[in-house]
């Protein structure tokens, strides 16, 4: 079986604090599974870190969060949830664990509070009793009659508008047929008065030609008889 490591636990005592502390001064912050051994601690790498970053460095800020430091934090959790080292690493001074504390004890029974008062808020104002609500809908009911009302007016007259063009296309289109029935009706009777005139004029030929004849015969006949 491997070796079993059995590191102290507990508090801490103001001699491990001491020789923590002279020992990152000396070898610096990080490499944390060198630091116990170095510092002579029976102690593991993981509680050596929390306790270094949570208590025992120098530009740690305590007190009361400020309001931007609170505004911050509630950014942040929105963004990164329960990621305390994170968020403590965006807010100078300020440590994961007081963070975290400082979410637990105060900020989230403060956003559990809001959220209940704007929920019976939204519930009230919704109500079906609720003198503003029913205004509203009935507002909003009168405004939508009236957007119909308006729609529908606007197709009738389009409807409107339509029908015109289509009895002004039918009537031109009728005119126009009657224009055209005309011409042919007026060059009709024109092709036929001109083929009349040109029978008579065919027979005022040929009536011509029989005179002629007839006077050519008559004088033929009494030359005929002058020589005998």
């Amino acid at each position: 079986m491997g070796r079993v490591n059995t590191f102290r636990k507990g508090s801490w005592s103001e001699e491990e604090d001491k020789l923590l502390r002279r020992c990152v001064e000396m070898y610096g912050e990080g490499n944390w599974r060198h630091i116990p051994a170095r510092a002579g601690l029976d102690r593991c790498r993981k509680s050596c870190r929390l306790r270094w970053l949570n208590y025992l460095r120098p530009n740690i800020k305590r007190g009361n969060f400020a309001v931007d430091e609170v505004d911050l934090i509630l950014r942040l959790h929105r963004l990164l949830g329960n990621r305390w080292t994170l968020i403590a690493g965006r807010i100078p001074g300020r440590t994961a664990n007081d963070v975290k504390n400082y979410w637990n004890s105060h900020l989230s029974k403060k956003l559990a509070s809001e959220r209940n008062i704007t929920s019976n808020f939204t519930n009230k104002f919704h109500e079906p009793n609720n003198p503003t609500s029913t205004s509203r809908r009935s507002r909003g009911t009168l405004e939508s009659s009236l957007d119909d009302k308006h729609l529908q007016k606007e197709k009738e007259q389009e409807e409107e508008e339509e029908e015109e063009e289509r009895e002004e296309t039918t009537s031109s289109f009728w005119k126009s047929l009657l224009v055209e029935g005309e011409k042919i009706q007026t060059n009709s009777k024109n092709s036929k008065a001109e083929k009349k005139e040109m029978i008579v004029g065919e027979d005022d030929f040929f009536v011509g030609i029989d005179e002629l004849l007839q006077d050519m015969d008559k004088e033929l006949f009494h030359d005929v008889f002058s020589a005998q």
